[in-house]
C-alpha cells in the first residue's frame, strides 16, 4: 500500500493492519447507507462519508421553491397557534380543518417538485424521511458527489451541526 493512494476492494481488518490506523482515524467513503455507512460506523467506529447523488436535486428544489417552504412553515405555525387557542370550539375545529387542508395542499405541491410519485427522498412536508434520519445519524459527512470535498486538505476537521430540541427550534 502506497502513502497518499486510495485503498479499494480489501477488507477492514487488513486495512487497519497495513496502515496502523483504527476507528475514528479512518474516513470511509460509501454510497449505500446500510452496506457501507452503518456497518463501517457500528462495526469499526470509522468516520463516514455518504455519497448521495439525489441530494443535488433536493437542494435545487429547496432553493428554487423557497416561497412554498416558507408558506408551509407559516401554515404549520398558524395551525399550532390556532389549535392552542381555539382548538376546543366548533369555529376552532372548522378553522383547523381549513388550515390543515391548505397545509396538505402545499405539501403536495412541494412533493410534486421533487418526484411526482413519491416526493423527496429526504423529507415529507416539514418532516425528515426515515432515510434522512438514518443519514443524519450515521454519516459524519454527506454530499451529492465526492468532488464537493476536493478543496479540503487532509487535516481538515468538520464540526457537527447543532441539533435543537423541537421546543427550541
Amino acid at each position: 500500500m502506497l502513502q497518499g493512494e486510495v485503498y479499494s476492494g480489501g477488507n477492514c481488518d487488513l486495512f487497519c493492519q497495513l496502515t496502523g490506523a483504527e476507528g475514528p482515524d479512518i474516513l470511509y467513503f460509501g454510497d449505500h447507507i446500510y452496506g457501507d455507512v452503518v456497518r463501517s460506523k457500528k462495526t469499526n467506529g470509522w468516520k463516514t462519508f455518504l455519497v448521495v447523488p439525489e441530494l443535488k436535486h433536493d437542494l435545487d428544489v429547496w432553493t428554487s421553491e423557497s416561497q412554498l417552504f416558507e408558506q408551509h412553515h407559516e401554515l404549520e405555525k398558524q395551525l399550532g397557534e390556532y389549535q392552542a387557542v381555539h382548538g376546543d370550539t366548533d369555529d376552532g375545529e372548522n378553522k383547523i380543518k381549513e388550515l390543515d387542508k391548505e397545509r396538505k395542499n402545499v405539501v403536495d405541491q412541494i412533493d410534486a417538485r421533487y418526484n411526482k410519485y413519491f416526493g423527496s427522498v429526504f423529507r415529507k412536508g416539514g418532516r425528515l424521511s426515515c432515510f434522512a434520519n438514518q443519514m443524519d445519524k450515521y454519516a459524519d459527512i454527506y454530499a451529492s458527489t465526492i468532488v464537493n470535498i476536493m478543496n479540503y486538505g487532509l487535516g481538515h476537521q468538520s464540526g457537527a451541526h447543532q441539533n435543537y430540541c423541537p421546543m427550541n427550534a
